[in-house]
């Protein structure tokens, strides 16, 4: 009975450790798989899942996907700032804007990559960046959360909606999520 007593106090325990420090668990966890990615793909000399992430953000950012002898760089730069953003040190905003001069930078000065910098040349560049532009984390901002990550389902539409929208000749207002009339 006391083993029981002692194993759930300690599953308890960890369970309260990792939901308050669960950003930096996150934060952590995106580095190491992308990073991980990165090695794999650099062993292997392949470029695919590094390419879709990056033409991914880069869609994201409504930029076309870059040529290939940048991605390694720019993937470098992603994984760098993912554990920063998901601990909220720099914001979604502050990433964007960092992600596209950096891009911008590249473009400008090695459009084809060469010389290439390692990931720890990546880091200290995104260092600079912050020390720059004075980037702290802002104590009213939180980092990720698994809720954050999961979402909660009224962020989504359906395509009953999107479809009822269609044939009655409404909008859908992404900002109140509800099919309002056309003006």
């Amino acid at each position: 009975m006391r083993r029981w007593l002692l194993a759930l106090l300690l599953v308890a325990a960890w369970g309260v450790i990792a939901w308050r420090w669960q950003s930096e668990i996150i934060g952590t966890f995106a580095r190491w798989y992308l990073g991980r990615v990165a090695r794999a793909e650099a062993a292997s000399g392949d470029l695919t899942r590094r390419r879709e992430s990056v033409a991914r953000f880069n869609r994201m950012l409504l930029m076309p996907p870059p040529a290939d002898a940048i991605v390694p760089e720019l993937f470098d730069l992603v994984t760098a700032l993912s554990s920063r953003v998901a601990t909220g040190e720099v914001s979604l905003d502050w990433a964007a804007y960092i992600y596209t001069a950096y891009q911008r930078d590249m473009l400008r000065d090695r459009p084809d990559g060469v010389p290439r910098r390692s990931a720890e040349e990546v880091a200290a560049e995104l260092r600079r960046y912050l020390e720059f532009f004075s980037i702290r984390k802002r104590p009213d901002v939180a980092g990720m959360t698994v809720e954050g990550l999961l979402g909660t389902g009224d962020d989504v539409i359906t395509l009953d909606e999107i479809e009822e929208a269609e044939r009655t000749g409404r909008t859908i207002d992404l900002r109140t999520r509800g099919a309002h009339p056309r003006p």
